[in-house]
């Protein structure tokens, strides 16, 4: 059987692996000139840095652990909630540092009321579960006392706001609650700082044909097989994965013949894709503490921005900072250019560590929303998206088209092993 591959990112990259493995001819087709999809490792600030998926989120029972120490990859873990008290720094808006136990404080305060609250509606129906993450703060159920601690009270603010807003790269109206079941595996965030993602793609990839630089624009199926129009002429197989990401199916760029079943054009269009992005700065040395591996910043600006940063020095060792923005303050940062963004940031900076902050000597930053191979960055539980609804966008049609990517993904949506897993589905479909 042939089978041709919609994209080389590790979805792609899993089932085309899983296929040749099982004795099949595969193609894999990338429109991008280069492997990837929503990972991609850029060194050229000096270390490894993940412009997209960053993280191995959770180590233990992840099928991606034992890809990356073959490949000779390197991860470090990530304390965002500061457990033992010296991996966040805090800062208010006027750049004040706040109280660093007062402010963990404030992080597991929020995070116990919402293991209560998951608790509580567990056994719920999911049509009467569904509702926004603000009409949920709207109910007083995780307003935190005015009888806490200056920094305790910033704490919870930044966690239940800021950080829900970059977790879900959605804002919090159009974050669903109670609706879902992503599921994080034990073991803590470890950063991929060591050869990055691509050195972990590139291993899954050895030995696979790879067309770059080759969009399919239309999927034409029948009983008979594929067949697949691309910038570079036509491609026909027997069958095709897809795992072209949920903006582009959301676009309508990628045109079906015929067009697909209803139901799953109306699960597609019923998922979130959120939008995540990324500045990273390299400086002419390190004037922060190394010691910490989050920086966060209260930010007063409407929407608030400069509010996450990841020290690279901590995991590397080189002077670099990098930014993120997700959700509204990605969107709003999108529309800058890349003076404005650097000045905002260094401006941020020099509140946080004084007057005598540098400016940066090289940068590089994402538009993942304005690309047309991922329209954003990866996909999020919103209003409106029924139970079900990942399980419908992932089903096979006809038996010849079949769908991955970690928005098919009903548990690990929004990860890279999320992505990865849903390949090897599609292909063990494919081998029946």
């Amino acid at each position: 059987m042939k089978v041709i591959v919609i994209g080389a990112g590790f979805s792609g990259a899993a089932a085309a692996r899983t296929l040749a493995d099982a004795g099949h001819e595969v193609v894999i087709l990338e429109g991008r000139d280069r492997i990837g999809g929503r990972t991609h490792t850029d060194s050229s600030l000096g270390p490894d840095i993940d412009l997209g998926g960053s993280w191995i989120h959770g180590p233990h029972g992840n099928p991606l652990v034992p890809i990356a120490k073959a490949a000779g990859a390197t991860w470090k873990w990530t304390d965002f909630k500061n457990v033992f008290g010296n991996s966040v720094m805090a800062f208010d808006a006027d750049g004040t540092e706040l109280d660093a136990a007062e402010y963990t404080q404030g992080i597991n305060n929020y995070d116990g009321a919402m293991a209560m609250l998951t608790g509580s509606i567990v056994d719920a129906k999911p049509d009467d579960s569904v509702q926004s993450m603000t009409d949920l703060y709207g109910t007083g159920l995780l307003e935190q006392s005015a009888d806490e601690p200056y920094s305790t009270q910033k704490g919870f603010q930044y966690t239940s706001n800021i950080r829900f807003q970059y977790e879900n790269a959605a804002s919090l109206e159009d974050s669903a609650y109670g609706v879902g079941s992503y599921i994080k595996l034990p073991g803590g965030d470890n950063l991929v700082c060591g050869g990055g993602f691509r050195k972990v793609l590139t291993h899954i990839l050895q030995g696979l044909d790879i067309q770059l630089g080759t969009a399919v624009r239309e999927i034409k199926y029948d009983s008979s097989g594929v067949t697949l129009l691309t910038d570079k002429g036509d491609f026909s197989a027997d069958a095709c994965v897809v795992t072209a990401p949920l903006g582009v199916l959301q676009s309508g760029n990628l045109k079906f013949s015929p067009q697909l079943p209803q139901s799953k054009q109306n699960a597609i269009g019923r998922i979130g894709m959120g939008n995540y992005e990324k500045i990273a700065l390299k400086f002419p040395e390190i004037f922060w503490p190394k010691e910490p591996h989050r920086l966060n910043y209260l930010s007063d600006h409407e929407p608030p921005l400069y509010n996450a940063w990841l020290n690279f020095a901590h995991f590397t060792g080189d002077p670099v900072l990098v930014c993120y923005h997700g959700g509204p303050m990605a969107e709003y940062t999108n529309q800058m250019d890349d003076e404005d963004l650097i000045a905002g940031c260094v401006e941020t900076l020099k509140k946080m560590f004084g007057p005598d902050v540098p400016d940066p000597i090289s940068y590089v930053r994402t538009r993942w929303s304005a690309d047309e191979f991922s329209q954003g960055s990866y996909s999020y539980t919103k209003v409106g998206q029924q139970a079900g609804d990942r399980e419908e966008m992932a089903k096979p049609v006809g038996n010849k088209l079949f769908f991955a990517g970690e928005a098919t993904h009903p548990n690990f949506y929004g990860t890279v092993h999320g992505a990865y897993e849903s390949g090897i589905r599609a292909a063990r479909e494919i081998l029946g």
